[in-house]
């Protein structure tokens, strides 16, 4: 009998603790594929929030190549959850969805020297990536700190400081 009933508080506690416990909602698996394949082709508008600039139909794949033309050796894409998050800032938290493409320079400064961008996806809808709405990178200044960049325009201003004589911007914001 005691075993019987130690079966049933054991069920019943089981029982109200998995019931406790929140779930984390279903997600459909996305491939990496074609997470990728989103953020290359988004157009620079989606990121730059609130911001508008005379590149903005340029999709983020173009750019990179040619902002990193000639101080990269290559840029290795892959996407998951986001790395390049700030738990102190919600609108850093990032998510289950992000796309990163980390960028191999032909000279670094030192072991750990791989710019990287990140592009930040909503959640997929129907099967399909969710939309891309923020930009996140780190980049080592020319004195060899990291910077942790929140905007696109910081990133390519960072970039040009430590390559000077690179690839310029393909249109001015100015005129």
């Amino acid at each position: 009998m005691k075993t019987a009933a130690a079966l049933a508080l054991t069920t019943l506690a089981l029982a109200l603790g998995a019931a406790a416990e929140p779930r984390a909602p279903h997600r459909p698996p996305i491939a990496s594929a074609a997470l990728i394949a989103a953020a290359k082709a988004a157009p620079l508008k989606q990121i730059d929030y609130l911001e508008t600039y005379c590149d903005g139909d340029v999709s983020v794949e173009a750019w990179l190549e040619a902002l990193t033309a000639g101080a990269r050796r290559s840029i290795a894409w892959s996407a998951g959850r986001c790395e390049l998050v700030n738990e102190l800032n919600p609108l850093d938290a990032g998510g289950d969805y992000c796309v990163q493409a980390s960028v191999g320079l032909r000279r670094r400064l030192n072991r750990d020297d791989v710019p990287e961008i990140e592009i930040y996806l909503e959640n997929p809808k129907h099967g399909r990536p969710g939309a891309v709405y923020a930009f996140r990178a780190v980049l080592e200044t020319p004195d060899g700190d990291p910077d942790y960049i929140r905007a696109r325009k910081d990133f390519e201003a960072g970039w040009r400081e430590r390559f000077p004589g690179g690839a310029q911007p393909p249109c001015r914001d100015d005129q």
